[in-house]
C-alpha cells in the first residue's frame, strides 16, 4: 500500500495531480481544497495517500492534511458513497463544517453534496454521527496530554494496522485518562491502550 508520495508535479487539474517520483508518474485524485494548496508544475509536493484497491482498479487519493484524509475515509465507509462523492464533499465543506452538519443532523446541507440525495444524506448522518460524538468525548478527556494534535491519530492508525476496529479502539481510548499518558511517546501510549483492547 502507498501511504505517502513525494515528488515533482508534472500536471495538475482541480481533480487530479500527476506526481513523478523514481522515474514514475503517479496519477493522484485530489479534492478542490487540496488543489488550492498544491504548488505550481515543476515544484515538489508531498501528499498523504489513500490507496483504493478493487479487482479491476487501483486509485490513489492524495491529501495535504490528516483531517481531510480522516473525514474522507469516514465518508467512504458509508454504503453508497464513492470516491468521487467523498472528494466532492471535502471540496465543498471543510472537516469542521462536515462534522458540524453530521452531528447536528443537517440533512438539507449534506444533500448539497453532488451525488447525495435525501436517503443517502440521512444514511451518512446516521452512520457517522456516533463516530464523531465518540471522538469528541475521547479528545475532550485526553486534552492536555498532547494527543489531539497528532499522537491520538498515530495511535489510532497503529491500532488499525494491527487489525483492531474503530469501535474497539474508541472503547480502549475511553478507558484511559490524560494523566495516564501525559508527556508519553506514541509507543508508550500504544502499550497502555493495547492493555485495554
Amino acid at each position: 500500500m502507498i501511504a505517502k508520495i513525494k515528488g515533482n508535479i508534472l500536471e495538475k487539474t482541480p481533480s487530479i495531480v500527476i506526481v513523478e517520483t523514481g522515474g514514475i508518474g503517479f496519477e493522484v485524485l485530489i479534492s478542490g481544497r487540496t488543489f488550492e494548496k498544491i504548488p505550481d508544475i515543476g515544484a515538489i509536493v508531498e501528499l498523504d495517500i489513500y490507496t483504493h484497491v478493487r479487482e479491476d482498479n487501483i486509485r490513489l487519493v492524495g491529501f495535504f492534511g490528516k483531517d481531510e484524509k480522516e473525514i474522507f475515509l469516514k465518508l467512504l465507509s458509508v454504503s453508497g458513497i464513492s470516491i468521487k462523492i467523498a472528494l466532492s464533499a471535502i471540496t465543498i465543506y471543510s472537516f469542521s463544517e462536515l462534522k458540524r452538519l453530521i452531528t447536528t443532523n443537517d440533512v438539507d446541507l449534506v444533500k448539497r453534496i453532488p451525488g447525495i440525495g435525501k436517503k443517502l444524506a440521512e444514511r451518512v448522518i446516521l452512520e457517522l454521527k456516533d463516530k464523531f460524538t465518540e471522538e469528541d468525548e475521547i479528545e475532550g478527556r485526553l486534552a492536555g496530554a498532547g494527543t489531539k494534535d497528532g499522537k491520538l491519530f498515530e495511535v489510532r492508525q497503529a491500532l488499525k494496522t494491527l487489525g483492531y476496529s474503530t469501535r474497539e479502539i474508541d472503547r480502549a481510548l475511553l478507558k484511559i485518562g490524560a494523566a495516564d499518558i501525559e508527556d508519553k511517546k506514541v509507543e508508550e501510549i500504544l502499550k497502555i491502550v493495547l492493555k485495554e483492547v
